[in-house]
């Protein structure tokens, strides 16, 4: 199965082998950009690793999967473009700019940014018991499946287990090696 098609998938690919390189490599003084298009890239493809429950028999299931961000920002920008005529398992790829605290439920996966403020709180807290998988910077916390960590000036990224079973979410082994640290409680 390829994982990227066309032009763009060509771009993406090569941008996952920078976001790689920046998990084995110092990064001096690198300019903002770079780490939204770093961040872009991985919320793209954790799409690809993190398996969502099925749908109960009779609902009709999402026909995209939907990466939402917080606001309507120069992030929102990067990881629209990143998105953009993108699909996993036939499910096109949306970013989305949230409005509001409800909208976040409608969200597979949701990134808030830095998670020890308290707008962070709050959209986590909206999503509790959804199957959403949260990704914010900073530590892990109880509410968070996937935060974004600096490490010795690398962008790299650790993984609460146990957040994602209480989701429903299952991460798949090969993301789980990539990550920094694995929290299994």
């Amino acid at each position: 199965m390829a994982l990227l098609t066309g032009s763009r998938g060509h771009r993406l690919l090569i941008t996952m082998g920078v976001c790689l390189w920046l998990g084995a490599a110092p990064v001096v003084q690198q300019p903002a950009p770079l780490e939204a298009n770093v961040k872009a890239v991985f919320l793209y493809n954790f799409t690809k690793y993190v398996s969502w429950p099925p749908v109960v028999t009779g609902e009709r299931g999402p026909a995209e999967l939907r990466i939402c961000v917080t606001a309507a920002d120069a992030f929102f920008a990067v990881l629209k473009s990143a998105v953009q005529g993108e699909d996993i398992d036939g499910r096109a790829l949306q970013a989305v700019a949230l409005d509001g605290l409800d909208q976040a439920k409608t969200c597979q996966i949701l990134y808030v940014g830095d998670s020890q403020t308290p707008d962070a709180t709050a959209w986590l807290a909206a999503v509790r018991g959804q199957h959403v998988l949260t990704v914010a910077d900073g530590p892990l916390n109880d509410e968070t499946v996937i935060a974004f960590v600096r490490d010795d000036n690398r962008l790299r990224f650790d993984i609460n287990r146990a957040s994602a079973s209480r989701r429903g979410l299952s991460v798949s082994s090969k993301l789980l090696r990539l990550a920094r640290q694995v929290k299994a409680r």
